[in-house]
């Protein structure tokens, strides 16, 4: 199999560590601001990729593409690049630029499938957000569809790929693919009622986003645990827990319980004011009411909260 040129090889690691270096401070979920800043290379200022393109490469690039790209559009606008998600072989369906396969954006993806050369997938979560995955390969060029099937791949095998066994890893990126659709979900989840509860935590109201959690009132495997924000509560790690754990009970009518072994114990300020000092007071909940959480919902997880109380 050929090999990606020397020069494409260095744009891309830089671009992947710069990336890793983002999600570490800023979250899984980056605005289009912070990835608009691009990464350096050798003093040379490069970019992620580009407002208006979905297949982007950097001018000093040769051969293949750097990132594609899907966006949730604002209001009525239609996205450029559509992404139907999923393929018969369980790939992310990424649709061609037009029709034509030899257009020229499209034939830097065609190139960086035959190089198995690993791309940024910048995934739309909500309009100007985006969640990046990395390192993503192109597994397969559908001209029946007009769509590149994209999976995605443990960072560590971009240095292993070229000696790795071809079924092996074939098996470990459809593995890869699954659960970061997954990590998707839960993302978008997460983003949505975050912005609902206006990036607050339902119960204190702690407004730093690194530290709270999109906290589902019926869980994935239910049923019923869709992941819409009327299911959702905005909450800090420390509430997250206590709610999950059935330390801490939510009221259908969105008052705030304590289990008794938890009130029965006697500590520091954490417990005494930051869980304690909760007791019977009422959840923030979002302006908008076809976001609050659905009664039902709550009813149900409150009666789990008493039954393990």
């Amino acid at each position: 199999m050929p090999t990606p040129s020397d020069n494409d090889q260095a744009i891309r690691l830089a671009a992947f560590n710069a990336l890793q270096a983002l999600v570490e401070r800023h979250g899984e979920v980056l605005p289009w601001e912070i990835i608009a800043d691009g990464f350096q290379l050798h003093g040379e200022q490069h970019l992620f990729a580009n407002r208006t393109r979905g297949i982007f490469w950097p001018r000093q690039m040769q051969e293949t593409a750097l990132s594609i790209k899907t966006t949730v559009p604002r209001g009525t606008r239609v996205a450029r690049y559509d992404d139907d998600n999923i393929a018969s072989d369980g790939a992310f369906l990424y649709k061609f630029q037009g029709t034509d396969v030899e257009a020229r954006d499209n034939r830097r993806l065609v190139r960086a499938q035959q190089l198995d050369a690993p791309l940024i997938y910048l995934y739309g979560i909500e309009p100007g957000f985006y969640r990046p995955l990395w390192p993503v390969y192109i597994s397969d060029v559908d001209l029946a569809s007009h769509s590149f099937h994209v999976t995605v791949s443990e960072p560590e095998t971009v240095k292993q790929r070229f000696v790795a066994d071809a079924k092996l890893l074939s098996l470990e990126r459809r593995y890869t693919t699954v659960q970061a659709k997954k990590r998707l979900h839960q993302a978008a989840f997460r983003q949505h009622v975050l912005n609902a509860y206006e990036r607050r935590c339902a119960v204190c109201a702690f407004p730093r986003i690194e530290l709270l959690d999109g906290a589902h009132i019926l869980p994935d495997r239910d049923e019923r645990g869709h992941a819409e924000v009327p299911n959702g509560l905005a909450l800090c790690r420390l509430h997250h827990g206590a709610f999950d754990t059935n330390l801490m009970g939510i009221r259908p009518d969105g008052v705030i319980e304590l289990a008794p072994s938890l009130l029965a114990t006697q500590d520091g300020p954490t417990l005494e004011h930051a869980l304690k000092g909760f007791v019977g007071k009422t959840l923030h909940l979002p302006r908008a009411k076809e976001l609050r959480p659905k009664k039902l919902y709550l009813e149900e997880r409150y009666e789990r909260f008493r039954k393990v109380g």
